[in-house]
């Protein structure tokens, strides 16, 4: 080979290197490759690999040491990943460890629903433990799920809108996970001790930046009338149990959720535990004037009419609300359109369109009959996205 052929070698590697939209820093931060809590494999673990090492999620060879580590067997994997890189709701690389009994070494205990690590709500049977238990619900028929087959027919690879009407899109061959997870960049954001500067999620339209751990990216930022609700059996607020209540802790979900869900985006989801399933997913603006839908009462839109009794929502004021504050963002064990199983210190039960469902949440987590008794029909009758006076 002559010298320059030589040459020629490293120069490419570095520019392979010089490409990549993450650096060895941001992986070595992140949750992934972190040398204290990173991902470990169990079956590469042993053979040397030092936590966080790139190895435990991609081989680069079919074998280590003349055999093929834990899980063995199967075709290559895109991305040179250990296995299949997503295959259905409950099938996905992911879950290989966040999941009871997965392959990460020790297993994976701190990814529990929204209302447990972000609302204190440690009831028994109101929470999923793992993420992939979180993902369960749409097979099981019971609770609901974020449908992980929707976002692969009406995401990956497809050109949306975010709220400001502006193009966005990802590759059609990721895993869905990725659509608001970067994992070379995903921080471990648990409350012992909350850490408001960590983020596990990055924006659709903004996969390799983390989003809501600068301040600029908060619910503060955006919205001057946020009020976090109470903890779970205390005064304090979400999601740190502080006395912070104006969000200057919380990420701006709405921003991050209003990237695939607004008025522009028509997204048909075929998932089996949305309420007349299938059937296109209602557009919705958080804003204060939209087109072709009506802004949300619960968004920036003055509600006038709207009249908050439970506190801390008792000044009487328009309030903008988070979409964490009623939703779960992968699965909520008991309820329908992912409602999270406690709101506001208050126990909530919507588990089908009935009217006592409703009321459960509606009168429970932010209202009284006092301020809006109504029982000639459901409050989803009147109180959906989309529809004005804000819903679900």
């Amino acid at each position: 080979m002559e010298l320059r052929q030589y040459l020629l070698i490293p120069f490419l590697c570095l520019l392979l290197l010089l490409s990549r939209p993450v650096s060895a820093g941001d992986y070595l931060n992140a949750a992934h490759g972190s040398s204290s809590y990173g991902v470990e494999r169990t079956s590469t673990s042993t053979l040397g690999y030092a936590q966080g090492n790139c190895a435990h999620c991609h081989e680069q060879h079919a074998s280590i040491g003349g055999d093929e580590p834990v899980p063995a067997g199967g075709e290559a994997s895109d991305y040179l990943l250990f296995d299949a890189n997503h295959t259905s709701q409950t099938e996905n690389f992911c879950f290989d460890c966040h999941q009871s009994g997965g392959y990460q070494t020790g297993g994976i205990s701190l990814n529990k629903s929204y209302s447990y690590n972000f609302g204190g709500d440690t009831t028994a049977g109101s929470y999923d433990s793992t993420i992939k238990d979180s993902f369960s619900h749409a097979e099981a028929m019971a609770g609901s799920s974020h449908y992980l087959p929707d976002f692969v027919s009406q995401v990956l690879g497809k050109t949306l809108k975010n709220a400001d009407g502006v193009n966005w899109s990802l590759p059609a061959g990721i895993n869905p996970c990725d659509a608001c997870h970067n994992p070379h960049l995903a921080q471990r954001n648990v409350n012992s001790p909350y850490d408001a500067t960590k983020s596990a999620i990055s924006r659709p339209s903004d996969h390799d930046n983390r989003w809501g751990d600068d301040a600029s990216e908060r619910m503060s930022a955006a919205y001057s009338d946020y009020l976090s609700p109470y903890w779970w059996g205390s005064t304090n607020h979400e999601p740190a149990n502080s006395t912070t209540s104006d969000g200057s802790n919380l990420p701006n979900y709405v921003r991050l959720c209003t990237d695939c869900h607004n008025q522009y985006n028509t997204i048909n989801s075929t998932n089996p535990r949305l309420p007349g399933s299938p059937r296109a997913i209602r557009k919705l603006s958080w804003k204060t004037t939209a087109v072709g839908v009506t802004p949300d009462g619960h968004g920036e839109l003055d509600g006038a009419t709207i009249v908050y009794a439970r506190a801390p929502y008792t000044s009487g004021t328009n309030m903008t609300l988070n979409c964490t504050d009623c939703h779960e963002p992968h699965g909520s064990p008991n309820n329908i359109f992912l409602i999270r199983s406690s709101i506001n210190k208050a126990a909530i039960s919507t588990t089908d369109t009935t009217n006592p469902s409703w009321q459960s949440l509606c009168y429970n987590a932010c209202h009284t009959r006092a301020t809006h008794s109504w029982d000639r029909g459901t409050c989803y009758n009147c109180h959906y996205h989309d529809g004005g006076h804000g819903g679900f």
